[in-house]
C-alpha cells in the first residue's frame, strides 16, 4: 500500500513540476520594464495590450510581461521613461523588426506624453533557466 502512495505521489509530483516548467515558460518573454522617475500615464495593462501587437505576440500574451520600475535617480539623454526589453532571439526578430518594433514603442509611449529611450536585447533561448514555485 505505501508503494502505491508513493509511486502517485511522485506522479504528481513530476506532473506539478511539468505544469509548473510549462507555465514558467509561457510566461516570461518579452519582459518589458519601464523605469521613470515620475509618474507613467498610462496602466500597465493598457501598454501590454498595444505592446503585444507591436512585438508580435498578441495571439500568445500571455508570454509577455510589462514591469513599471519607479527610480529614485538615474542618468538621462533627456527621456522621462527607459524601457528596457528582453526577448528571446527568433529568426522573425529580424534587426529591422526588432529596429521597428522599437520605434513602434517609444511612439507608443510619446502618444502619452513621455519621451522615452528603448534597449532591446535578444536572447539565445538555450541559456534560459527558470523556476515558478506556488504555496502548498
Amino acid at each position: 500500500f505505501g508503494s502505491s502512495v508513493l509511486a502517485q505521489q511522485s506522479a504528481a509530483d513530476k506532473l506539478s513540476n511539468l505544469q509548473s516548467a510549462l507555465f514558467a515558460r509561457l510566461h516570461k518573454m518579452p519582459l518589458v520594464k519601464l523605469f521613470s522617475r515620475v509618474q507613467i500615464k498610462v496602466p500597465a495593462q493598457t501598454l501590454h495590450k498595444s505592446l503585444t501587437e507591436i512585438w508580435g505576440v498578441a495571439a500568445m500574451p500571455q508570454v509577455m510581461k510589462v514591469m513599471y520600475c519607479p527610480v529614485v535617480d538615474e542618468s538621462s539623454i533627456g527621456e522621462e521613461i527607459y524601457v528596457d526589453i528582453r526577448a528571446k532571439a527568433k529568426p522573425e526578430r529580424t534587426p529591422e523588426f526588432v529596429n521597428d518594433a522599437s520605434k513602434k514603442t517609444a511612439d507608443l509611449l510619446a502618444k502619452y506624453g513621455h519621451a522615452t529611450n528603448v534597449r532591446v536585447e535578444l536572447y539565445e533561448p538555450s541559456l534560459q533557466y527558470e523556476a515558478f514555485g506556488k504555496p502548498e
